[in-house]
């Protein structure tokens, strides 16, 4: 199997302007993606993610998808950090150890109903 990159910090949907990218049409109802970007963990294993335009709640979705050569880390939101301006990424090993310095995809956008 070949491992695949797509890029997702597509300057439009980061700054919030593209909202009709990666849409799910049909009435699957799957959500619409408008943010996205890449960070890179620090020595602490964490890495916050302002938005450049707020949501209006904090009910939306997030997408991680990691970029490593060794293990596969698990990234997650840390707790009590999603807010409407962004959210704090950590990532540790399976294990529950902090894993630092690992670049992480996310990509996230607002809950819809079908």
């Amino acid at each position: 199997m070949t491992k695949t990159q797509e890029p997702v910090a597509e300057k439009t949907l980061v700054d919030g302007s593209e909202t009709t990218l990666h849409s799910h049409p049909g009435g699957g109802g799957g959500g619409l993606v408008n943010k996205s970007g890449e960070e890179t963990t620090d020595g602490s294993g964490e890495a916050v993610v302002t938005f450049n335009t707020a949501y209006a709640n904090t009910n939306y979705f997030i997408l991680f998808g990691c970029l490593d050569p060794g293990d596969t880390p698990i990234a997650k939101v840390k707790s009590g950090t999603k807010t409407v301006n962004g959210f704090t990424i950590v990532t540790e090993d399976d294990g529950g150890k902090t894993e630092p310095n690992v670049t992480v995809m996310w990509a996230c956008g607002p809950y819809s109903n079908p």
